[in-house]
């Protein structure tokens, strides 16, 4: 087994995504075929920090018999992380991990995991963007993300072939480095798929995406749906006076219903707002000669959008990040 690391730079400007980055292992897998079964671990690449430091790890199994060692190593270095990040990880990758694992009689174990898939993200987001396809490497040249490496999927495992026939160096390294770049550019690749949502609430326990065409009123009701980023174990449904909240697992939705007061008069045809004495804003934009405790949410043709993500934050954090007891139920 070959093991290479590699310190690199910080991924991001974000704040709230450096935090996340810093509990996350992006991860990346290349195998002789598809079959979780009966197909074998070529490489293992994980981007991952560690010693106050973004660091690369790369796994090579020389030899079949080096999957087990290889899984072993793994474990060890993402015990301690929060976040798993991939490309369509979630179908391939971490269940292929999942399999060897068991047949290796190895404790390795993503259940504690939440779970990021960038190519579920990209799937969602696909009707704001012109791009042909979801390949990941599509993905980059859409982002303007360069690589380097020219081999594909299928030259991995040619290579791969040929350097247990004879193992020369160079054959391993073009596997490594195409292998390296998948990873390396993944949170590139998420720092840009973050930048086309209109915006994001990032919670301790919970980061919610928003699209303004996502936030609409329908006769006296605020209608929101979101997509949640982060993973729960189970559904989360909330009926209260102010608003109704449902968190879907299978869709990886978050819906919220809040009921408006609404008025019209002979120069206002429509004015739906809500009581900030129930929500308690501290500030939020008002309109002149209207009374300072009513939180305008449409005035005729005008959205206050701004009102309405903020109504959302305080719902969100009075449901989700505030207390202990409601982070340790989900």
């Amino acid at each position: 087994m070959i093991i290479n690391e590699y310190e690199i730079n910080s991924l991001t400007d974000n704040r709230n995504l450096d935090e996340i980055y810093k509990e996350s292992v992006f991860i990346d897998i290349e195998t002789t075929g598809l079959s979780k079964m009966y197909s074998e671990i070529i490489s293992i690449t994980l981007l991952l920090h560690n010693d106050a430091r973004y660091k690369i790890y790369q796994i090579f199994c020389q030899y079949k018999t080096d999957q087990s060692q290889a899984l072993k190593y793994l474990r060890d270095l993402i015990r301690s992380k929060k976040y798993i990040i991939t490309y369509n990880g979630n179908s391939f990758d971490i269940p292929f991990l999942e399999e060897k694992a068991k047949q290796f009689g190895s404790d390795l174990n993503f259940e504690s995991l939440t779970k990021i898939d960038l190519y579920i993200l990209m799937k969602k987001l696909k009707y704001k963007i012109n791009i042909v396809d979801l390949k990941l490497k599509t993905v980059e040249e859409y982002f303007c993300i360069e690589r380097n490496d020219t081999i594909g999927g299928m030259d991995v495992v040619t290579l791969y072939e040929a350097y247990k026939l004879e193992p020369r160096k160079e054959f391993s390294t073009l596997i490594l480095r195409h292998n390296y770049e998948d990873v390396y550019n993944l949170p590139l690749v998420m720092n840009n798929i973050f930048a086309l949502y209109d915006d994001v609430i990032y919670l301790r326990n919970l980061i919610v995406t928003i699209n303004n065409d996502e936030l609409l009123i329908k006769k006296n009701l605020l209608q929101c749906t979101f997509n949640v980023i982060t993973t729960f174990n189970k559904d989360y449904i909330n009926h209260g006076i102010k608003y109704d909240m449902v968190l879907s697992v299978d869709t990886q939705t978050l819906g919220i219903n809040i009921p408006l007061n609404t008025y019209k008069d002979e120069n206002i045809r429509e004015f739906y707002y809500l009581d900030n004495n129930e929500y308690e804003l501290e500030t939020y934009t008002g309109i002149k000669g209207m009374k300072r405790n009513l939180i305008p949410i449409r005035l005729n043709d005008k959205i206050y959008i701004d009102n309405i993500k903020s109504i959302v934050r305080k719902i969100l954090e009075e449901g989700f990040g505030c207390t202990q007891k409601q982070e340790a139920a989900f």
